[in-house]
């Protein structure tokens, strides 16, 4: 009976089923990595990390279903958060489906200011991560536009104010840590050792000579007592009261001057007021005279003892002076 061959067919079965299950393993290899390289809904870019773009929305999805959740984020104030949740992400998909969507450019328009004030809180709060990825929406939303560069250098400005400030910091620590170590090793080093006490020196008693007596100064003279000199001075104007301008005489736009005698008593008062020249001569006489008299000064002295004094003044009358 002839010899038949079984194990061909048997090895033939064996690799068909090793090649089916090795491309069984490794579609679901494939499809392990495409879902670990996609990022999760909602989560943050890490520190330091440039702010993701908004993603097209799945084919799947229709404007109608982008539009309803946008109004829900709306309504629940979801504005700009959390990332892939929010209503300009929202606008933006339905805006990369339709770039003429009137509904969604309109609500982007309303939003924009709202958006702009969460970054501007978040660069307040150095939420420095957030900041950025809500500004690049910001940036997709209205390119170039004035209010994004500005938020863009007030980010740029606050991270690098909170990078010197982390310097410095560190530089503050490294100082302390330098001086405790060198106060520890200060303490840890021995004492200086005592200096000897220096040994007094003996030195030879010289023998005490006689002390002359000094000699006596002779008694000075008595210097002469100074004597209080007797003061003298003439009146001290203290209270001067301008005259009046006549009003004819401001009428007709004249000017001149009164020469005045009058005395100044013991007691500072002025009498005796004459007119002595007068130019024009009436015009300004009676109001030279009534200022004068209600002048008041400091009498005249002479060797310390107060008396009246004789006295004279111009009186000017000038348009320009009143």
């Amino acid at each position: 009976m002839p010899f038949e061959n079984h194990s061909a067919p048997v090895r033939n079965r064996f690799r068909v089923a090793t090649l089916s299950l090795a491309c069984v393993f490794a579609i679901a290899a494939c499809g392990g990595k495409e879902e670990a390289a996609a990022p999760a809904a909602g989560t943050e870019p890490a520190a330091g990390a440039s702010p993701q773009v908004v993603a097209p929305a799945s084919p799947e999805v229709t404007v109608s279903d982008l539009l309803a959740a946008a109004n829900r984020a709306v309504n629940e104030e979801r504005l700009v958060a959390p990332a892939g949740d929010n209503a300009i992400e929202y606008y933006l998909q339905v805006l990369g489906k339709e770039a003429n969507n009137v509904s969604a450019t309109q609500a982007l328009v309303d939003l924009f200011p709202l958006a702009a004030g969460n970054a501007e809180r978040e660069i307040a709060n150095r939420n420095l991560d957030e900041a950025a990825r809500i500004v690049a929406l910001l940036d997709q939303a209205s390119p170039g536009s004035y209010t994004v560069s500005t938020l863009k250098s007030k980010l740029n400005a606050t991270r690098t104010q909170m990078q010197r400030e982390e310097e410095r910091r560190l530089a503050q620590e490294a100082a302390a840590e330098q001086r405790q170590q060198a106060a520890a090793q200060a303490a840890a080093a021995p004492p200086p050792a005592a200096a000897a006490p220096a040994q007094p020196t003996r030195t030879a008693q010289a023998e005490p000579r006689p002390v002359e007596p000094a000699p006596q100064p002779e008694p000075a003279e008595p210097a002469p007592v100074a004597q209080p000199v007797a003061e003298s001075r003439e009146p001290v104007l203290v209270r001067q009261v301008r005259p009046t301008y006549p009003a004819a005489a401001a009428r007709r736009k004249q000017e001149g001057w009164v020469e005045v005698s009058f005395t100044v008593g013991a007691n500072g008062a002025v009498s005796d007021v004459n007119v002595v020249r007068a130019q024009p001569r009436g015009v300004f006489d009676r109001d030279a005279v009534r200022a004068v008299s209600q002048w008041q000064f400091e009498p005249a002295m002479e060797n310390g003892k107060v008396v009246s004094r004789q006295m004279t003044r111009r009186i000017e009358f000038a348009l320009k002076a009143q």
